[in-house]
């Protein structure tokens, strides 16, 4: 297994009050080439957990485990993509994505080469000239996963990427994202709080319930399922998913709800 998490929580301190928990006693894993969502409502603890295996913080609790070695630390080796494309505005493209090539001690006679394979994997095809500012929303995307597939991850993490996008651009970028996992074994761990992001895109979707319960639940999509959006298969999927969700809310009591 290329992730693993081990009975993990989480909980951020509050004025005057204890710890809210934003994820109680999580296990999963998942496999080299797997692509996984975690669906579930607004502070639910998504974010939490996708930053916990990012190495941005730490669990009070259990342990997480990428490659048989424990997370301590951010690295290159798990790549995020976050929700908003988090370009620097006095950069323009190609010195965007060149900033994480030198960042990684990668020699400069190869970064050309490694801007225009990564541009080309999102079917950008701009000046790398270009500044964020002269870009679209999805254009911005693409180049802010230019940038991470350019250092080759083994894990591609991804919060909620595509969720600000007209519909249009974002059934485009999902098209893309499922190609480049086809085409190169990509794992990815994706969250969304959209039942039809996670049913077309998945191999597998872990639900998660609203804490203080430390409620999840796991559902199997098959590989040989048509990723089509007409598909009977699609729509089977995502009531699955609805029913699932349902059913892990009746036993949530009800609380204030945080955005984690």
């Amino acid at each position: 297994m290329l992730i693993e998490v081990a009975d993990v929580s989480k909980a951020y301190p509050q004025q005057q009050a204890s710890p809210a928990p934003a994820i109680e006693n999580i296990s999963f894993s998942i496999a080299a080439g797997e692509f996984v969502c975690i669906l579930g409502p607004s502070g639910c603890g998504k974010s939490t957990l996708l930053n916990l295996i990012a190495g941005f913080i730490q669990p009070d609790r259990g342990r997480i485990n990428f490659a048989g070695q424990p997370v301590l630390t951010p690295g290159p080796e798990r790549g995020v993509v976050f929700q908003e494309a988090t370009l620097f505005p006095w950069l323009n493209i190609r010195q965007n994505i060149e900033l994480g090539l030198k960042a990684a001690g990668i020699p400069r006679a190869r970064h050309q080469q490694i801007v225009a394979d990564s541009l080309a994997q999102v079917d950008l095809n701009c000046s790398g000239e270009a500044y964020p500012h002269q870009l679209s929303g999805g254009m911005k995307q693409r180049v802010a996963l230019a940038r991470v597939l350019a250092l080759k991850p083994r894990l591609l993490l991804m919060d909620e990427p595509f969720s600000a996008l007209d519909a249009e651009t974002r059934e485009h970028l999902q098209d893309q994202l499922l190609q480049i996992c086809a085409n190169q074994q990509q794992t990815v761990l994706f969250v969304t709080h959209s039942v039809e992001e996670a049913a077309y895109l998945a191999d597998r979707v872990i639900i998660m319930a609203q804490p203080p319960a430390s409620l999840y639940s796991e559902v199997s999509i098959p590989r040989d399922q048509p990723r089509s959006r007409t598909a009977k298969e699609l729509s089977m999927t995502i009531l699955r998913l609805r029913t699932t969700l349902k059913e892990l809310a009746r036993f949530v009591p009800e609380h204030k709800e945080t955005d984690y």
